[in-house]
């Protein structure tokens, strides 16, 4: 039981570590693919998708190379073999043909009597010597020839009758280094390259050479030596014929290293090593085939070697390299080819793809940027018939109803606001209010109170250009006409505290503005700053144009101060309704809503002490031109 809960134990432990590297793997994800673009995902995708068989396709052409290569060094080790079998063929033969020779029972006649007493007797002896080789100089099954000649012992006479060219005393050969050199046991020895003739390389041949003895002697002396020349070309033709490829070379090079038959017959009887220069491992064997590719005068080359024990010779071949894996290269060339222009055209259709997706989406998200600085100047059009057209028909139709929701909020507003000032003016009668006024004045006059008669003119004035016959515009004039009846009332009040000035260019009062702008600012001055302060109170109102636009300025110098316009400029700037600084916030709000945003209302503090209030709006004499 405590074994089965131990088991389960490790495999819950198992369980929760995969579950935890599966995890961290897909966070892994998230981080890398869920903070890139799609476009970006897009052609990262592709190109995996083009890389993947790419990848595939060069893989199986590098092992098609591999097998290929394998292929080819199997294929030269059986042409070698071959030629191996060949060259151990032909030489079987010449030792058979100089064995035959050797055991005639002619020569050994010859050889084993006392040499012929007179020159008749030893010119006998030479024919019958000369017309026996005769018989073995040429293979007619292997269409081979061979140049024989016979050395015997005590035969210095021979020297005589020149006229037999193959017949010699054996004193003329021995004193020369390949005689000496010759072992007394071996059945045959190989001398290597021999010259017949003319110095031309082409009539090199290779001569094999056999020690003679008198086999009816019982003491087997020394008798003779017998020569036999083959042409180098029937070892060339062996060779030539089952080279690797056409621009292969082969070489049939002996025990010193020196090349005794090949496709070059210019280097024969060079050594090898100097006209080729190649490791001298690939030349070391015991009869086993060794290949290797290395450069041979700056081209890669398959070397090739294969030892030949019983001869002590090397056949090496030079092949290379781009004749064995010529259509595979070639091959591979093209495969290589296909996958870059394929690469290319991809990441071209991948472009093309992902742009046709994100273009799309781009604009769509510039639309909306557009929507919200400016929701009256955006319109999208897409001309395709896909999944985009039915979302931008649908955006079309949102920011449409959206304008329509804005349209009649607007007008449902502004109609609310004329309805209220249009209920404010109908509760007052202005011509009963204009005769008890005017009733008050001359009242005034008649007791003489000048200072009474002076605040109901300016009253009746106020109210007149105030209710302006309940038009919202009026000029700047009436608007100047209107502060300065309120400014006058005020003044009376304070007991002649208040004094103003209007520094306002005549050639203003023609421009229209929304009226009620500048009373509410006096006002607040009025009211905020002058009522905490013991001094005198100081209104300059100034009016200036510049770049078409109509800047009025109220300058006070009441207690405010940084602070207070801080205050006031946040006031300004926020949307919330309430009871505080509601004059001046109407005053904002009426002039962006006739003028629009870029007009309005803000404060600045006084060097010396106080606040303005600084109004631009736009410098227009007609509603038309709004």
């Amino acid at each position: 039981m405590s074994i089965y809960l131990g088991q389960g134990h490790g495999l819950g432990i198992i369980l929760r570590e995969r579950k935890r590297v599966m995890q961290g793997l897909r966070s892994i994800y998230d981080l890398i693919f869920n903070n890139i673009s799609i476009r970006t995902r897009l052609l990262t995708y592709f190109l995996a998708l083009v890389l993947l068989p790419s990848s595939i396709i060069i893989v199986t052409l590098y092992n098609a190379s591999s097998v290929n290569n394998e292929n080819m060094k199997n294929s030269i080790e059986r042409n070698m073999t071959m030629m191996e079998l060949n060259l151990t063929k032909s030489v079987d033969e010449i030792d058979n043909m100089t064995t035959s020779i050797y055991m005639n029972s002619e020569l050994q006649s010859i050889l084993s009597s006392d040499k012929p007493a007179d020159d008749y007797g030893l010119i006998n002896e030479m024919t019958r010597l000369n017309a026996m080789l005769a018989t073995y100089s040429s293979n007619e099954r292997t269409d081979n020839k061979f140049q024989l000649e016979l050395y015997l012992m005590d035969r210095s006479e021979y020297s005589r009758f020149s006229f037999i060219g193959n017949i010699f005393n054996i004193e003329v050969i021995q004193n020369l280094d390949w005689f000496q050199s010759i072992p007394f046991k071996e059945k045959y020895k190989v001398l290597g390259l021999y010259k017949s003739g003319d110095s031309s390389k082409d009539n090199y041949s290779i001569r094999f050479v056999k020690r003679l003895y008198a086999l009816d002697d019982l003491s087997l002396t020394f008798a003779g030596l017998l020569t036999a020349d083959v042409s180098i070309n029937n070892f060339n033709e062996t060779l030539l014929t089952m080279k690797p490829s056409v621009n292969s070379l082969v070489y049939l090079v002996n025990e010193k290293g020196t090349i005794m038959a090949g496709s070059d017959m210019n280097a024969a009887n060079e050594p090898f090593k100097e006209l080729i220069p190649i490791h001298h491992s690939i030349l070391s064997g015991n009869g086993a085939f060794m290949a290797s590719v290395m450069p041979v005068n700056g081209v890669s080359n398959l070397v090739a070697s294969k030892h030949l024990p019983t001869l002590g010779w090397e056949i090496i071949t030079l092949t290379p390299v781009m004749d064995l894996n010529g259509p595979l290269v070639s091959l591979r060339k093209l495969m290589v080819l296909i996958v870059v222009v394929s690469m290319i055209l991809a990441l071209l259709l991948c472009l093309v793809l992902s742009n046709s997706i994100t273009n799309p989406i781009r604009k769509f998200i510039k639309s909306i940027r557009q929507a919200e600085e400016n929701l009256y100047n955006v319109s999208m059009d897409y001309k395709r018939n896909d999944e985009f057209s039915y979302l931008f028909q649908r955006f079309n139709q949102m920011i449409q109803r959206t304008r329509d929701l804005i349209d009649r909020l607007y007008i449902s507003e502004v109609t609310k606001k004329k309805a209220e000032l249009e209920a404010l003016q109908a509760q007052i009668n202005p011509h009963f209010l204009y005769n008890t006024l005017d009733s008050v004045n001359w009242m005034a006059l008649k007791h003489k109170a000048p200072e009474t008669s002076q605040m109901v003119t300016s009253l009746s004035d106020f109210f007149r250009l105030s209710l302006n016959k309940g038009q919202s515009m009026i000029k700047l004039e009436d608007e100047l006409n209107q502060v300065v009846s309120y400014l006058t009332i005020q003044k009376i009040k304070m007991n002649q505290k208040l004094s103003y000035s209007i520094q306002v260019s005549p050639e203003l009062y023609s421009y229209i503005t929304v009226k009620l702008l500048l009373q509410p600012l006096v006002e607040n001055a009025i009211i905020h700053g002058f009522d905490k302060t013991n001094g005198r109170g100081d209104i300059r109102i100034q009016g200036t144009i510049h770049k078409k636009q109509i800047i009025l300025q109220v300058i006070d110098n009441g207690s405010g101060n940084m602070d207070t316009v801080a205050k006031i400029n946040e006031l300004l700037g926020t949307e919330n309704e309430g009871n505080t600084s509601f004059g001046i916030r109407n005053v904002n709000s009426r002039i962006k809503q006739w003028f629009g945003d870029e007009y309005g209302l803000h404060y600045e503090v006084n060097e010396d002490a106080g606040l303005t209030a600084i109004i631009n709006i736009p410098a227009r004499k007609t509603m038309e031109e709004l």
